[in-house]
């Protein structure tokens, strides 16, 4: 039976950064979801993509998930800090996903802070992390 890694890989992303004391003092925590009230700023666990790949053997999955950050402080600089420690958050050990074995575990390129189209709206932060996991 198949059986997709996205939500104990999502458990265990949380768990890494919100159990992450030095991200934790820059924010005021990390959310699936958040209303217009959610205090910033804060870190959001995004999209996954999952892409399946099996053979005849194994059955593994290469998930690309986005994690964002949101900052109303001037200038990128506080969403900068966040997206570094968010990262040394993510590498410091390797992850461990109940049910299954990561395989490899990148950080994707192209990380980058986004101005805010309007006074008033915020920078926001965006990483994009890879996970290869087999059950």
């Amino acid at each position: 039976m198949i059986e997709t890694a996205l939500w104990p890989l999502q458990q265990a992303i949380y768990k890494r950064l919100s159990g992450d004391t030095e991200l934790q003092e820059l924010i005021t925590g990390v959310y699936d979801q958040v209303d217009k009230d959610t205090p910033f700023p804060y870190v959001t666990i995004g999209e996954p993509l999952m892409s399946p790949f099996e053979t005849k053997t194994s059955y593994s999955e290469n998930i690309p998930w986005v994690l964002h950050c949101y900052s109303k402080s001037p200038g990128k600089r506080e969403s900068m800090l966040i997206l570094n420690q968010m990262i040394k958050a993510l590498t410091k050990q390797p992850f461990y996903v109940e049910g299954f074995k990561v395989i490899r575990f990148k950080i994707d390129p192209n990380m980058r802070v986004i101005n805010p189209a309007d006074v008033g709206f915020p920078y926001q932060g965006i990483l994009n992390v890879r996970f290869y996991i087999e059950k």
